[in-house]
């Protein structure tokens, strides 16, 4: 039997808007897909990272004050992080933790905090929360995610993740979220992968076949009926 081993990093410091939920969605698919799920969860932020035994790290959201603390441990890290971002390795960074790494992230005090600089991105704090629901085209695949999204960052980036078709996204400009190659930073809560079974399934999908050496073309899957419901909601307040 294969097996997933997931990284689940500082669940105690990033642990906003239940998504908590995601990293058992992420358990529950692989299961159905027949493999052996392991949760590893790096706990402190003096902790070791086991980089070859993770197939892929997991950041919840967490508030943009607790970021510097996690920039500073990741500081000794960064090579290997790197590393395992270029070599195709799967990072999921959800909400603000993704702004993590990006290249900085300006506060509304006025002073700056530097990224991993692994995204070509850059925040600015906000003044103000903003939320609504979030609904999303991705640019690669050209399926969607449904869900929701607090803001209190807004976002510049060259590299999105896809595009909104309702929600503000990165900064109500029609992006959303991030990508560099298998390292994903989106907006869109639920939890996500609750809301979006189908985006765990491809993930955990090419986490494997990527093990085993194997290339496939992402299917056009169909999301499930609370997909389509959640869709239809929106739909109704665009109008």
């Amino acid at each position: 039997m294969h097996k997933l081993t997931i990284g689940w990093m500082y669940p105690d410091l990033l642990n906003l808007h239940g998504e908590r939920g995601s990293v058992q969605a992420l358990v529950r698919t692989a299961e159905n897909l027949g493999l052996e799920a392991r949760v590893r969860r790096v706990e402190d932020l003096d902790d070791e990272i086991p980089f070859n035994e993770l197939d892929l790290l997991v950041f919840l959201p967490g508030e943009i004050k607790t970021l510097s603390a996690i920039r500073e441990t990741l500081r000794p890290r960064e090579e290997k992080l790197r590393q395992y971002v270029e070599r195709g390795e799967t990072v999921v960074a959800i909400g603000p933790s993704g702004l993590l790494f990006g290249r900085e992230i300006l506060r509304r005090d006025g002073s700056r905090m530097e990224g991993l600089g692994l995204l070509d991105l850059i925040a600015r704090e906000r003044e103000l929360v903003w939320g609504d629901d979030l609904h999303v085209l991705l640019n690669d695949t050209k399926q969607e995610l449904a869900g929701c999204q607090i803001s209190m960052a807004d976002v510049e980036t060259g590299m999105p993740l896809g595009r909104t078709l309702y929600g503000r996204g990165n900064n109500g400009t029609g992006a959303e979220g991030a990508r560099h190659r298998n390292l994903i930073y989106t907006n869109c809560l639920g939890p996500l992968f609750v809301k979006n079974p189908w985006f765990a399934e491809e993930l955990i999908k090419d986490i494997v076949l990527r093990r085993l050496g194997v290339e496939r073309k992402r299917p056009n899957t169909l999301a499930d009926k609370s997909f389509d419901t959640t869709v239809r909601f929106i739909e109704t307040k665009r109008a």
